[in-house]
């Protein structure tokens, strides 16, 4: 075929036309068949730094449900181990009322229910998980606990009966003094209760022992108990002319050993979101822990009622408390949760964005392509028919 001046224009119209036709229905022909809008990001390229930051983000927010992942695994694992550290002081206790009851501590060999008892409690406490303890804090490759050096604390009591707040002339406390605990000055009146001298002592700074009051099950009275958890024996004097000590008996510390936690004082963490990394769990110092180890520690070398009582003491304690630890787990868990389904939500949204700027409507693409298909044969037609006109063709 050969164009003449009168035709060229036309037909090189037509040619183009047809060209460009024929150029998009290949273009949405590959498109139809693959799905995607191009191989390359030249095809999209006004939407390709969208698609550089929504990747970007994607790719980070796939670590933090990851790292979320984990943390919600280890709070499991530590709140499966707590509940049974509840299961054994409750345990435990029921044995204690037995044998105090009975007066029958030997014969229900409670000394060997206490090991056994720490033995699972240091196997809880020292659980892993991939490798990493859960209960040393931020010190994840060693275990947290020994109850080979757990220390039995030096004691001094006195029994409160009927009343918690029986004033300190009742115990033997009739004229005003002060004692000396390990080096640290409390000064006391004969009108100053039970609980009055326990919160003096506990507000030393830093508190030279532990003191408390406690139901005496079984009995109806209480008990005022000064302990020190260091292993070494306590000292205490009366220094301000008082006769408050004349009332209170010792129970001396069975051990010197040193303490049973080996962690740190620090959190375990993980970064779950851009700025937020979370602290979560409980460590294996936690007062409601250590209440349970004092008391099972005294109870596996013990049979003496003064000493159980005491022992009984701290596992009231423990089982009034480990419910608040499996509580906090519970709200470590859950606010971790609520952070992983905002980036679950985000998964959702960024995978949408994605595909709208990647991917095309395969029905609507397949209509477009037979309507570009229709129109590339109609230019395939009129080019043939240009080719054909002539003057001679004109006059017939």
């Amino acid at each position: 075929m050969v164009s003449r001046v009168a035709t060229f224009t036309a037909h090189n119209t037509l040619t183009n036309l047809a060209l460009s036709n024929a150029a998009k229905y290949a273009e949405m022909n590959e498109q139809s068949s693959g799905g995607k809008k191009s191989r390359d990001y030249t095809g999209i390229a006004t939407d390709s730094q969208q698609l550089l930051n929504l990747e970007g983000s994607l790719t980070r927010n796939k670590q933090y449900l990851n790292n979320i992942t984990q943390v919600k695994l280890r709070l499991q694992n530590m709140e499966s181990a707590t509940d049974s550290m509840t299961d054994v002081a409750v345990r435990m206790k029921t044995l204690l009322l037995q044998g105090l009851s009975n007066t029958q501590a030997s014969d229900l060999n409670l000394d060997e229910e206490g090991k056994q008892a720490l033995n699972q409690v240091q196997s809880l406490l020292n659980t892993t998980l991939d490798g990493r303890y859960l209960f040393g804090g931020a010190t994840t490759d060693t275990a947290p606990v020994n109850f080979d050096t757990a220390p039995i604390p030096d004691t001094y009591f006195a029994t409160v009966a009927g009343n918690p707040n029986a004033p300190l002339s009742t115990l033997g406390g009739t004229v005003g003094g002060s004692l000396d605990i390990n080096g640290q000055t409390v000064t006391y009146l004969p009108t100053d209760t039970a609980q009055d001298l326990a919160d003096k002592i506990n507000q030393l700074s830093p508190p030279p022992a532990i003191a408390s009051v406690r139901a005496d099950p079984g009995t109806g009275n209480y008990r005022l108990v000064i302990e020190d958890f260091s292993g070494a024996a306590m000292s205490i004097t009366e220094t301000g002319g008082g006769n408050l000590l004349d009332g209170l008996s010792h129970n001396p510390a069975l051990t010197s050993e040193a303490g049973y936690y080996q962690g740190d004082q620090k959190n375990l963490s993980a970064r779950i979101d851009e700025e937020y990394a979370v602290n979560y769990g409980v460590r294996a110092d936690d007062p409601a822990i250590a209440s349970l180890v004092a008391g099972l520690r005294i109870i596996s070398t013990s049979t003496d009622e003064d000493s159980l009582r005491i022992a009984l003491g701290h596992i009231n304690d423990a089982i009034e408390n480990l419910p608040n630890v499996t509580s906090k787990i519970g709200i470590d868990t859950k606010n971790v949760e609520t952070v992983g389904s905002q980036h679950e939500d985000f998964t959702v949204f960024a995978n949408s964005a994605i595909s709208n700027i990647e991917n095309v409507d395969i029905p609507i693409t397949i209509a477009n392509l037979e309507q570009y298909n229709t129109a590339l044969q109609a230019s395939f037609l009129a080019i043939a028919k240009s080719a054909d006109l002539s003057l001679v063709s004109y006059l017939r």
